[in-house]
């Protein structure tokens, strides 16, 4: 299935690079990504500021969401089981439609909060590999997991470019992952679930 999704995302990519061009652009946006606060020797954009603001508000609305509603929880059954899940009554199909809209939801604001820096067809790929790197390193299974992961591999990436090599910052996310795979499979702080046959 995600072979299948990542060749639908590639066909759709070269539709809109053939329909719209594959020019970069910019979309107007009411915060400048070029105007910056001031913290001490620290810039920052507003964008920025943006970002983080509604990052963190997502994710945490994601977690109470996931951990306290019904349906969060009807999610996450479905996902470790979906046969006992709908043996309990859980409508699975609709669950999973449900997800995949929330999911939908989510990237496409974080498409419209990289839009006004760059767009493009190509514009949200590498932010996608990088959320699966820090999906992979923090844990699959893990909410928590994934968003210590995606701050662990920004700061080393970062700090990578900063002092070692900018050309080669882009691949630190991919290091990382196969080392984390290597010494712990299942994520720096998923559980890891050994099945006796």
């Amino acid at each position: 299935m995600i072979i299948i999704t990542i060749g639908l995302e590639m066909i759709l990519m070269g539709f809109v690079s053939w329909k719209f061009g594959a020019d970069p652009k910019t979309l107007p946006f009411p915060v400048s990504p070029y105007e910056s606060a001031t913290l001490g020797e620290i810039y920052i954009s507003f964008l920025e500021i943006l970002i983080f603001v509604v990052a963190l508000s997502i994710m945490i609305a994601l977690f109470l969401f996931l951990r306290y509603s019904k349906l969060g929880v009807a999610m996450k059954a479905t996902q470790q089981n979906s046969t006992a899940a709908r043996l309990m009554g859980i409508r699975t199909n609709r669950i999973l439609m449900i997800t995949w809209g929330i999911s939908s939801l989510v990237g496409c604001v974080a498409g419209l909060l990289i839009a006004p820096v760059t767009m493009q067809p190509y514009m949200m790929w590498d932010p996608m590999l990088k959320g699966f790197a820090a999906a992979v390193m923090g844990g699959m299974t893990s909410l928590p997991g994934a968003v210590f992961g995606a701050y662990a591999i920004g700061i080393i990436e970062n700090l990578f470019g900063g002092y070692v090599s900018i050309e080669f910052k882009s691949a630190v996310a991919f290091f990382i992952i196969v080392l984390v795979l290597c010494v712990k499979p299942s994520g720096l702080l998923a559980r890891h679930y050994i099945k006796k046959v």
